[in-house]
């Protein structure tokens, strides 16, 4: 039976029209609702959020302090301890890894106890240096535009953080492995500083999405019954 070219016309036009109009719907203003949420966080919230800041500078401070240890050592030619420091600094990396993607996952189910969520720019590659993460933001920068709701934008948002920290870890693992075999090549080195950066710039979106939950459950719980954001970030330890 043949299909009649009008049906099919007509079906892709209004696929055409529904996908126009999420991206329209997507590209609302931001500052605009940006501004009415405002008025939301009190000193516990910020309080909480920045303890969380202050836990992430720490955690990135060791993990530089650490590698920069083991890139004098290898200058020095002391090979066997530039590899011990090494993996000191890998696993400070993977230890605040596990942090983050418990706090994700957390902030995942809290997060449809709500039901509007403070906006979030869209994801984009600009703050990362690995083609994995920078490919990763930019696929999610464009799904992004086509989400109306704020909750399925953030909860958009929390996959990318879980990704992006997976491949960062996933390539830190590998450029440890890598740099034990041939701990004279720079190569593994230098990546591996690179992917701390990537690691700082998922922190300081962690941050932001931390912020937008906890201005986001606090206008549902303003009489003080439940911290809930505390509970999130003690979910992490």
């Amino acid at each position: 039976m043949a299909e009649d070219p009008g049906v099919t016309a007509e079906l892709i036009l209004a696929s055409a029209g529904c996908a126009a109009l999420c991206y329209t719907l997507g590209r609302h203003n931001r500052a605009l609702t940006l501004q009415r949420w405002h008025f939301v966080l009190n000193g516990p919230e910020r309080q909480a959020i920045e303890s969380l800041r202050q836990k992430m500078q720490l955690d990135s401070a060791l993990a530089r302090q650490a590698l920069d240890a083991a890139g004098r050592a290898r200058e020095a030619n002391r090979v066997p301890d530039a590899l011990t420091v090494l993996r000191v600094a890998l696993s400070i990396l993977e230890d605040a890894g596990a942090d983050r993607l418990t706090r994700l996952r957390a902030m995942g189910v809290y997060s449809r106890m709500v039901r509007a969520i403070q906006p979030l720019p869209p994801p984009g590659a600009g703050p990362f240096r690995g083609p994995g993460l920078r490919a990763a933001a930019s696929l999610a920068g464009f799904a992004h535009r086509f989400l109306v709701g704020t909750q399925e934008r953030f909860r958009l948002w929390l996959l990318f953080l879980g990704l992006g920290v997976r491949i960062v870890l996933r390539g830190g693992r590998r450029l440890a492995h890598e740099a034990s075999r041939q701990p004279h090549l720079g190569r593994p080195w230098d990546l591996f500083a690179r992917g701390l950066s990537d690691f700082d710039a998922l922190d300081a979106s962690h941050l932001s999405a931390f912020e937008a939950l906890a201005a986001s459950l606090a206008a549902v719980d303003r009489g003080g019954r439940l911290r809930l954001w505390d509970r999130i970030a003690g979910d992490a330890r």
